[in-house]
């Protein structure tokens, strides 16, 4: 007597998923635009800001792909198309005012250590303060250290809120610092907006880093010395600004970077008084005007 079989049906075919292929599709075809000149005014902080798409994308993959391919499809392809949308139309948040304040007096300090943590949101830092340091932010989100012996002062700045790029509202830091003091510097920075003008800094030394951002550094005017400026930064467009006169030399690294600009001033490599600059990030731009 034959044994009886049970015969299943065969498995339904998995259809793979488009949303992250889509994604990354416009993204590169967005900033490829932004970097040919054919698209202004696109920034990492504004992609940033719509991860909730992200989800929103998920959530509708998981809800329609198994039961229609093409409605799953159609459904990602608006949804990606309006966040786009919103992008390019240069739909901006309303902005953002300092609701707290910090001063740190500058004693006897002729020498200046500064070190800030910030993390996600916009940031900006000038010289010309009365003080040491002044900060002025959104959030009462500052915590400080400071270490000071005779003339050298050594000041850390640190959010006291988690850094996720993603939550709480949009933040906002602006740091001055004197013009009469000797100042090098270290910034850590996240993800966001980014505008740090050494204008009129008396800068020895810099180190900033940053993650997807738009970075823009104004150089100092007068440079006294072998100045030496690290900038290390992930999906970033970086904007150098050179004052006339100043001479300086950039050097960038990157998988995916791009660069417009002269990358060495005609002077040099005999002056005595220069600026020395390394650039190195994941990918997107860097211009030097």
């Amino acid at each position: 007597m034959a044994t009886p079989t049970l015969a299943l049906p065969a498995p339904r075919p998995r259809t793979p998923s488009i949303a992250v292929p889509l994604v990354l599709i416009a993204l590169g075809g967005a900033f490829l635009a932004a970097n040919l000149g054919y698209l202004s005014g696109l920034r990492w902080s504004d992609v940033l800001r719509l991860w909730p798409v992200l989800i929103i994308l998920a959530g509708t993959d998981l809800l329609l792909r198994p039961r229609s391919f093409v409605a799953a499809a159609v459904v990602e392809i608006t949804i990606i198309a309006l966040a786009f949308a919103y992008l390019i139309g240069g739909v901006a948040p309303a902005a953002v005012g300092a609701n707290y304040t910090l001063n740190i007096p500058r004693a006897a300090a002729s020498d200046l250590n500064l070190t800030v943590n910030y993390g996600a949101g916009t940031f900006g830092l000038t010289g010309g303060g009365s003080d040491l340091v002044a900060v002025r932010s959104s959030q009462e989100d500052v915590t400080r250290t400071i270490d000071q012996n005779g003339g050298f002062a050594a000041v850390t700045l640190s959010s006291n809120r988690p850094d996720f790029m993603w939550m709480g509202p949009d933040r906002r830091w602006d740091v001055q610092v004197p013009s009469d003091v000797r100042t090098g510097m270290t910034l850590n920075l996240g993800a966001g907006d980014f505008d740090v003008d050494l204008t009129s800094v008396q800068l020895t030394r810099a180190t900033i880093n940053a993650g997807a951002s738009d970075l823009t550094v104004r150089l100092p005017a007068q440079i006294k010395g072998d100045v030496r400026m690290t900038v290390a930064a992930g999906a970033s467009d970086v904007k150098l600004y050179v004052p006339q006169g100043v001479a300086y030399r950039v050097t960038y690294s990157g998988v995916a970077m791009s660069a417009t600009g002269p990358t060495q001033s005609a002077g040099y490599a005999t002056a005595t008084d220069r600026i020395t600059i390394t650039v190195s990030a994941a990918a997107g731009s860097l211009s030097i005007r």
